[in-house]
């Protein structure tokens, strides 16, 4: 009996595997490799054809369902919510899988879910008509708003008085449009925002997953650095075995309550959450079957020399009292190079002069600025004697790395 490559493969591992499927905008290095390695099953997409290598193990949509079927419908990882669609096309609207995408991806239904959590957090829904009459007045308090279904931190502000709001009016809509033109209206949508009673306290990303228990196995806890009250940009995260062994407990705990809500078993996240001094957790967003984006995630093997494909796929939880050891002392980062205008034509950026300026990169990954909203991401490593240059991350110019092409 000759048997399709994906069915050999998962009696020659005898144990279930996960299912990838990778989607625009980007696929790493770090995440192309693991797939050749592993043989891991991907879902074969337009994506996957054009980007993926010969040798992954790429399985067609019958293939896919049997495989997701044997392990409830779960293990399954996304790099981008890019990839709804074709979990639409795979699995159907009415799956249990996109049921939990809803929950988490859409902000009003996920602080409806969480409300008996969190009864501190005032919210509230506003078609985009509805802004330019809004009065400040209406919500009497500092608020957050961003797009209801939301990416990248387009669209977000916040707003503490009538003036702030005035100004925030005129441009909004305009902001979230153009970056939402990017992506599909699954990803970011600016038909929709929600208003939001602003979160105090150190923001920090999580990449974690539930394991067959659904107890969560932490594998990165960054904490996300901002240049002021009003920035929301994702310019700067850090990350540090201080950092991680510092909050793992308030981390777990959150991660258990939330699996609480529903069975997260096998279920990858990336979750935003804040700390505030009196060590209260509370959530800013969640977004289920990834971890960071633009596999961003990959900082965990920069760092700590954790390959998260490779710790989902194969249930490992790392030890985190044994990384402490070694990486004690070091903070690494990751810098997130924003296109702020367009670049002209007869332009270019200068990824030479950008590596440069810091001592000691550990990576760059250029991003093809022309069709998408960024220049880069630099992984950096910084010892005790050069914390300065996290801050010259967080306030890095990035127009000032345009030259004229020669």
């Amino acid at each position: 009996m000759i048997l399709e490559p994906c069915v050999y493969f998962f009696q020659l591992i005898n144990h279930l595997p996960a299912m990838f499927i990778f989607d625009a905008p980007y696929i790493s290095d770090v995440a192309v490799n693991y797939l050749l390695e592993s043989q891991q099953p991907v879902f074969q997409t337009a994506f996957s054809q054009t980007l993926l290598p010969k040798g992954v193990n790429e399985v067609s949509c019958s293939q896919a369902r049997e495989i997701l079927a044997k392990s409830r419908y779960s293990w399954l990882y996304t790099n981008s919510e890019n990839a709804i669609a074709a979990i639409v096309d795979l699995l159907g609207k009415e799956s249990e899988v996109l049921k939990k995408v809803e929950l988490f991806k859409d902000k009003l239904k996920f602080r409806v879910a969480t409300s008996q959590m969190f009864p501190d957090i005032y919210f509230k829904e506003f078609g985009r008509d509805e802004i330019g009459a809004l009065n400040f007045s209406e919500i009497a308090q500092a608020f957050i708003i961003k797009p209801t279904v939301g990416f990248l931190s387009a669209g977000v502000y916040r707003v503490n008085s009538e003036i702030e709001w005035f100004e925030v009016q005129k441009e909004i809509l305009e902001k979230t449009d153009v970056v939402s033109a990017s992506f599909p209206k699954e990803v970011l949508d600016g038909s929709k925002f929600i208003i939001e009673s602003v979160i105090e306290g150190t923001e920090y990303a999580i990449d974690a997953y539930y394991d067959d228990d659904n107890t969560p196995v932490v594998l990165n806890i960054l904490e996300h650095r901002f240049n002021g009250e009003h920035d929301m940009g994702d310019r700067l995260y850090i990350t540090s075995a201080e950092i991680v062994t510092t909050h793992l407990d308030a981390v777990e705990n959150f991660l258990r309550q939330l699996g609480t809500l529903l069975d997260l078993r096998g279920v990858p996240l990336h979750a935003e959450i804040r700390i505030d001094q009196h060590g209260t957790v509370r959530p800013i967003e969640i977004n289920p079957l990834r971890f960071a984006g633009w596999c961003s995630t990959d900082i965990a093997l920069y760092a700590f020399g954790i390959n998260v494909y490779e710790y989902f796929t194969e249930k490992k939880r790392p030890v985190w009292s044994e990384i402490y050891e070694v990486k004690k002392g070091l903070q690494f980062a990751m810098v997130i190079v924003e296109k702020r205008s367009p670049v002209a034509d007869g332009q270019m950026f200068d990824y030479e002069a950008l590596t440069s300026v810091f001592s000691s990169f550990l990576h760059l990954r250029p991003i093809d600025y022309h069709t998408k909203p960024l220049f880069a991401f630099l992984f950096l490593q910084v010892d005790e004697n050069h914390t300065d240059e996290l801050d010259m991350a967080l306030n890095l110019d990035p127009q000032g790395f345009i030259r004229r092409v020669e």
